[in-house]
Parts: structure tokens; C-alpha cells; sequence
């Protein structure tokens, strides 16, 4: 089946296109129909420099397969992976080479299927609250479902990560998340045309945990560093300080061990640094996306919210339900699919290499633009419609696996993407069995492309009170 948009949404102009088609780099100043984006269509590779930077775009998933799967050691995570490394540190999203084995490895069991199920209770209790507080307003219920969904996702991640101390602060820093995501979008800008030296680079940044203080517009962005990261070792300290037998991820990471040792105490700073801001703003975007989309389909909005009601018959969900609630994952999904917030990997040759027949130079920077790649006819047909249906069992047995990217791919997938679509579908499930959302009228919808592909103007919406019988 397939679901056309009742309206079109904005992703479907040509401005928005140029904007969040490929990397920033093929985007700056270019119009979609006569200029470098609209040259892509159908083109397998595109080569172009940018100030001493040279870059490759691939859109074939077999290309793609390449950088990520079989050709994967010949590539890096490129420089504008250093911005993020200045944050979170060195952590399995940042890390490299033999260090980064070792360490997936080492924490690949905290996300087995097992563990992820004893984190179901403390997932559901601030998507519980979140339901409540929406539900305690009088008369029309509007919500601001970005702010509303970077909130709710800081709490339930910070409830599994580090159990019920987090969600004291969740709230005061989304703000500084999205102020921080920005900065770090201007700073990517620059890098385009000239990537300072790494040394250099580590060196400046190593300065934003210190009380030096570092020259504007860098003093505001140390300011939000230094607040994340005492957070972040205020709760660990305690932690090790007063142990627990929480089955949240901090004791995971806290025991996790191989031959060698334990993990070190700054490298489990940095691995759930990483995964509460990481973990938290793909999701929360990706959610904000779907709600908007499902907005726009009430023929797939009716399907869930029916999958709901006969699978969990008006109580709290629980592991069994999960597999149950099919199109509620679907939903997600495809969503992900039409507006991932992951729209582009970089990667970067750290030796020569060819790709069926296209010489890749050493230091060349290549970019994978997953969203152009979400969208292109070729892999998915009828690319600007919301269908879910491209994500039941069994649907994409004829897609090329590199054709759908939103957790990246090969061994550096995403560690967290079952974490993420389990606590999505439970916020998709839960809210949905109270809630409708309709985008407000007159509300203007823009993709904007900071790290994450994000509602520009956030996505003002009404809640609806359901009557189930």
C-alpha cells in the first residue's frame, strides 16, 4: 500500500532540497535545479574541491558498501568528527582503529537484547510523566514537539543510563544541546574549506575543560562543555562512590572489562557523554519528523493508532509487546527514512584506494549523503511519499542494504539503534494512546541542517484527547 501526503510537505521545494540533499559542501550557495545538486541526479560519484579540501560524493549503494563495509579500514571518520571528539571525547563514536575494536567489543553486550529488556521500566516512567503533563493542561493543548521530544528523550535516556539521578537535569540542558549543535554546524561551515592541522585543533579544544578561558565566540560553547561535563561526572562519582544494582547502562559501563582491565573511569565519562547527547537528539528529531509526518497521512496515523489499541488493549506496554507493534515501528522507520537526522556521513581516505574504477586519493574526504540517498527513485519508489509499508517484514528483502543509512552502517553502525527504536516505539505507543497530534495551523515547517536535520521553527502542534471505548 501506498500512502500519499495529503499535503506536500516542505521538503518537497527546491530550497529545501538544496539544503538537505547532500553534505553542506555540495549545498552553499547552490540551487537545486541548476546547480551541483541537481547535476546529481542519477550520478553515481561527483568530485569537487572546496578551498585546499578535496571531496567525493557517492549515491550508489554498492559505492557505499565500499566506504563502509569491505573497503571500511582504508577510512577514517573524517575531521568533522574532531568537533564532536572535543565534546564527548574518546568514545566508540569518535575512536579509530585497533582502540576502537577493542572497546566494541568490550560494550557490545550491554546492548544485547537481554540487558535492553531489563530497561524497559526505567524507559516508561518519564514517558509516563511526559504523558501527564501534557494530559494536565486545560482546554486546547498545544505543544512545542521539538522541545517537547528533545525533553522526553533527555529523561528516558538519562533514566537507562544512569537511573533516576539524570532526570534532575535533563531539562536545563536541552537548551544548551541545541545552542551547542548549532555552533558546531558554523564550525563544520568553516572546516569546509580548510580543516586546520588535528594536533592543533586537539590542542585548542583540550582547553574547554580548563578554567582558561577561551576567546569569543568559543567562551560560550566552553561554558555549555564544562556544565555537560560536570553533570556527567557529578553522577558517575556519586555512582562509584555509593554503588547500586540499578540495571541502568552506567553499572554496565562502570563493569565492563576484557582481558586487559576494566574500562577506564574517563572512558566511561566519554562513552555516556556520548550516548546521552547522541542517543537523545537523533531520536528526539527523528520522533519530532514523524509525528509531523503522521500529521499528514491519517490513513497510516489511523493504522497506528488502531495497532495500539488492539495490542495493548489501553495498559502499559511491556517487552512481549514490542514485536507486536509493527507498523507503530514502521512508522518510526520510515520516518527516518524521509527525514534522517543523520543526513550525511564523512569519512575520510587515510590511503589510496579505487572504487569500481574511480581513483580515491589519499586525504580525499568522502561523503555519503544519506538523505539524497533516502530519496532517490532508484532504491525507493515514490521517494516523497510516507509509506510504512517499506519497513513490514519482509519488504526489503530487494533493497540494496546500504540504501537506508539513518544509524550509518558495516561494524560502525550505530551501537544504540535497538535502544533507540525500542524507546521510540514506546513513546510512539504511549502517547498515542491518549494523544492525537495535528500540526497547527499557519505553522511554518523547514528542515535546517545543523549536525542533525531538525525542524528550523520547531513543530508547534495540538494534542487531541482520545476517546477510546
Amino acid at each position: 500500500m501506498s500512502l500519499a501526503l495529503s499535503s506536500a510537505p516542505p521538503t518537497t521545494s527546491g530550497r529545501t532540497r538544496t539544503l538537505v540533499a547532500t553534505y553542506e559542501a555540495l549545498t552553499i550557495g547552490l540551487d537545486y535545479e541548476d546547480g551541483m545538486i541537481g547535476r546529481m541526479k542519477g550520478i553515481d560519484v561527483l568530485r569537487f574541491r572546496a578551498g585546499t579540501r578535496r571531496f567525493v560524493a557517492f549515491t550508489k549503494p554498492e559505492y557505499v558498501d565500499h566506504v563502509l563495509h569491505s573497503g571500511r579500514l582504508k577510512y577514517h571518520k573524517s575531521f568533522e568528527y574532531e568537533i564532536l571528539r572535543a565534546i564527548l571525547g574518546v568514545s566508540l563514536f569518535t575512536d579509530e582503529d585497533e582502540s576502537w575494536q577493542r572497546h566494541r567489543t568490550m560494550l557490545g553486550p550491554m546492548f544485547a537484547k537481554r540487558h535492553l529488556d531489563g530497561l524497559i521500566e526505567l524507559m516508561i516512567e518519564p514517558i509516563e510523566a511526559a504523558r501527564t503533563a501534557i494530559g494536565a493542561q486545560d482546554g486546547r493543548i498545544e505543544v512545542d514537539m521539538v522541545g517537547e521530544m528533545v525533553e522526553l528523550t533527555l529523561n528516558v535516556v538519562g533514566n537507562a543510563l544512569f537511573g533516576q539521578q539524570f532526570a534532575k537535569i535533563a531539562t536545563s540542558m536541552s537548551g544548551l544541546v541545541t545552542y551547542g549543535l548549532r555552533f558546531a554546524e558554523h564550525l563544520e561551515r568553516l572546516f569546509i574549506v580548510f580543516a586546520p592541522p588535528k594536533r592543533a585543533w586537539r590542542g585548542l579544544s583540550s582547553v574547554a575543560f580548563t578554567p582558561v578561558p577561551l576567546p569569543p565566540p568559543f567562551r560560550r560553547i566552553q561554558r555549555i562543555v564544562r556544565i555537560l561535563d560536570k553533570a556527567v561526572w557529578n553522577v558517575i562519582d556519586e555512582r562509584r562512590a555509593h554503588p547500586t544494582d540499578s540495571p541502568d547502562l552506567l553499572n554496565h559501563l562502570l563493569n565492563a572489562a576484557d582481558e586487559t582491565g576494566q574500562l577506564p573511569v574517563r572512558r566511561v565519562r566519554d562513552e555516556a557523554l556520548t550516548f546521552m547527547l547522541a542517543g537523545h537528539e537523533t531520536t528526539a528529531n527523528a520522533l519530532s519528523w514523524m509525528w509531523y509526518l503522521l500529521a499528514l497521512n491519517p490513513i497510516a496515523r489511523e493504522r497506528l493508532l488502531d495497532e495500539v489499541d488492539t495490542v495493548l488493549q489501553g495498559r502499559t506496554p511491556t517487552v512481549d509487546d514490542l514485536p507486536r507493534l509493527r507498523w507503530t515501528a514502521a512508522c518510526f522507520h520510515e520516518a527516518m527514512r524521509y527525514f534522517s537526522p543523520a543526513w550525511a556521513i564523512p569519512r575520510v581516505a587515510i590511503e589510496d584506494d579505487v572504487v569500481d574504477g574511480h581513483h580515491i586519493r589519499k586525504g580525499t574526504t568522502v561523503i555519503i549523503p544519506v538523505h539524497h540517498i533516502h530519496h532517490d527513485a532508484r532504491w525507493w519508489p515514490n521517494p516523497d511519499e510516507f509509506d510504512p509499508s517499506r519497513f513490514l517484514p519482509g519488504a526489503s528483502k530487494d533493497r540494496p542494504r546500504s540504501a537506508y543509512l539513518p544509524f550509518g552502517g558495516g561494524k560502525r553502525m550505530c551501537i544504540g539503534s535497538s535502544f533507540a527504536t525500542m524507546e521510540s516505539v514506546l513513546i510512539t505507543a504511549m502517547l498515542s494512546q491518549q494523544f492525537v497530534f495535528d500540526l497547527a495551523p499557519g505553522h511554518p515547517v523547514e528542515p535546517e541542517a545543523t549536525l542533525t536535520l531538525r525542524p528550523r521553527y520547531g513543530l508547534k502542534m495540538i494534542a487531541r484527547r482520545r476517546v477510546t471505548a
